[in-house]
């Protein structure tokens, strides 16, 4: 191999970068499971005769916790029932859905986790999912090996739109704020991106959700965000 296509590879591997470490948000930005968990919300609510329409969610429940999400419905919507019962449909419909399918990786996930790792750029999920369900995900999209941390519902106090999930994951991995980027799809992750004081990318292909977004950078998809990233 010539002496310049030696330096040039090892250059692009450990050249200085702007961030040491690159926080995922999950659903919706690295697992594409928004769509997946719509379709059991949509299916437990019809029985209580409450259409949810795709708009409502994407703009006010994705990116939410389960209990935050419902609290939402009942105090914004007028939606009564029985929490219990209504998440025991929801979990009903949710496992229905995992005999039929697989959440895929949002599209150019893989692409940009590979780049990263060949960049030895540090990677870690924070997720408002609980723990098991993302180790599920993760492990089945066979990517969990790739994250030295992973921060869940489970694990904090205050979900996001609070700072806590970010925070505690910047702590774990030793760093400083500064070095950290955070990849996010949603209202709730992005105000709590900010809120911890970290710089944040949307990754959004919903335009007018994207331009809602109060993100340092807005991309369609991770292919955009690999592009960028490649040229610093």
């Amino acid at each position: 191999m010539p002496v310049f296509a030696i330096f040039t590879k090892y250059f692009k591997k450990h050249m200085i970068k702007k961030w040491k470490a690159v926080l995922f948000d999950m659903d919706g930005t690295l697992i594409d499971s928004e769509w997946f968990y719509y379709k059991a919300w949509r299916a437990a609510l019809k029985a209580y005769g409450f259409a949810l329409g795709s708009e409502l969610w994407l703009n006010e429940l994705a990116g939410k916790t389960d209990g935050q999400a419902f609290e939402f419905l009942r105090s914004k919507h007028g939606f009564e029932a029985n929490r219990e019962e209504f998440f025991e449909q929801v979990r009903a419909h949710i496992a229905q859905q995992h005999e039929e399918e697989t959440v895929p990786l949002m599209p150019g996930a893989s692409d940009l986790i590979h780049f990263l790792h060949q960049r030895e750029i540090t990677m870690a999920v924070v997720t408002s999912s609980k723990r098991e369900v993302a180790i599920y995900h993760l492990e089945r999209n066979g990517i969990r090996h790739f994250f030295s941390v992973l921060v869940t519902r489970t694990d904090v106090q205050w979900p996001k739109p609070n700072p806590e999930p970010y925070l505690r994951c910047v702590q774990e991995l030793g760093l400083a704020g500064e070095d950290c980027l955070v990849l996010e799809d949603s209202l709730t992750g992005t105000e709590a991106a900010n809120s911890a004081g970290l710089t944040c990318f949307g990754v959004q292909s919903h335009e007018s959700i994207r331009q809602m977004l109060n993100v340092d950078r807005s991309f369609d998809n991770l292919h955009e965000v690999r592009e960028f990233l490649e040229k610093l």
